[in-house]
């Protein structure tokens, strides 16, 4: 695996190559800053396959360099490893909105950094089995509505879209929550109702503009800026929002369903598009770390499956499984 770390602190910068060394990493360049970083990335023969950028650096900090890298041909799936101080998670959830896949928290060791480079190359060797949509852009004109190029339950990489990441990072994020921070958070699960109709009467352009106009109703009602939440499939959005004030449930599935009845969501002859979610009651994470993801996810989703099952007690619910891990 070909590594790029920057970092701005000298001393980081000559543990870095030994760090890497010990982990069995041996191929690693080292920028100072992150315009030397970028130029690295211009004129390079030969793509990265995972960068470690350090958070805070002078002049361009690490979350505006990984929106550049992501604005990079060859660099939209790279995976992105932050290194990060803080003991803030503001800044950690800008990393990943802005594209990152996980973050390190200094100091740390040879196990910590070996560890986390290895999930880098799962997501690598995974980055191809996500479908990317961007509800910005449009469909083909005779696009034929059901033909999509994704399953029903496929994962989607949803771009252009405020606080949405990929599943994978998602998983990365939780998993490596403090306990401190696990206290203050809440993860609850969004399902859209009546999935397979609306995806077979869609063309690929307008399934991505309700799954987006899903997912900006869920941001508006929660109003948490650090909330961050990816699109696994079946129609579910998973979400984590680090704070103890969310909307009183069930009252927020009503508000993100008012938002979603005012969207004016249309298919392209000008019909209305009228979809409506299910909102599972918030809870706190598991906090085990190493069966966190798995646990907190899966009760996420039968708490949403419940709710489906209480408005919709003629349909099956429970064929549907989370990923985010």
């Amino acid at each position: 695996m070909r590594i790029l770390a920057v970092d701005d602190d000298p001393f980081i910068r000559d543990l870095l190559p030994v760090v890497f060394e010990q982990a069995k990493f041996p191929d690693v360049t080292i920028a100072e800053s992150g315009a030397a970083a970028l130029s690295l990335l211009d004129t390079s023969d030969e793509a990265f396959d995972c960068l470690v950028l350090d958070i805070q650096m002078p002049r361009m900090d690490g979350i505006t360099l990984c929106s550049h890298i992501r604005a990079l041909n060859g660099y939209r799936e790279t995976p992105i490893i932050m290194l990060t101080a803080n003991t803030d998670l503001t800044s950690i959830e800008k990393a990943f909105v802005a594209g990152a896949n996980d973050y390190v928290t200094k100091p740390f060791d040879v196990k910590e950094i070996s560890n986390r480079v290895r999930i880098a190359e799962r997501l690598l060797n995974a980055a191809d089995g996500f479908p990317e949509l961007d509800p910005t852009l449009a469909g083909p004109a005779q696009a034929t509505p059901g033909a999509h190029d994704f399953a029903l339950t496929d994962p989607i990489r949803l771009t252009n879209v405020a606080q949405v990441v990929l599943p994978f990072s998602l998983g990365n994020y939780l998993s490596q929550l403090s306990r401190k921070h696990l206290d203050a958070c809440q993860v609850f699960a969004v399902r859209i109702d009546h999935l397979e109709p609306l995806f077979e009467s869609t063309t690929t352009a307008e399934f991505a503009r309700a799954l987006a106009a899903s997912a900006e109703a869920i941001v508006q009602v929660v109003e948490c800026a650090e909330m961050l939440m990816a699109y696994d499939g079946n129609g579910i959005f998973m979400c984590i929002a680090p704070t103890d004030s969310l909307p009183a449930w069930p009252q927020m599935e009503d508000q993100i369903n008012a938002l979603l009845a005012e969207s004016g969501l249309a298919f392209d002859d000008g019909r209305a598009m009228k979809i409506c979610v299910s909102a599972g009651g918030p809870m706190q994470p598991n906090a085990s770390r190493t069966q966190r993801v798995r646990k907190t996810f899966d009760r996420a989703l039968a708490r949403v499956s419940m709710r489906q099952r209480v408005k919709y007690p003629e349909a099956d619910n429970e064929k549907n499984r989370p990923r985010l891990e």
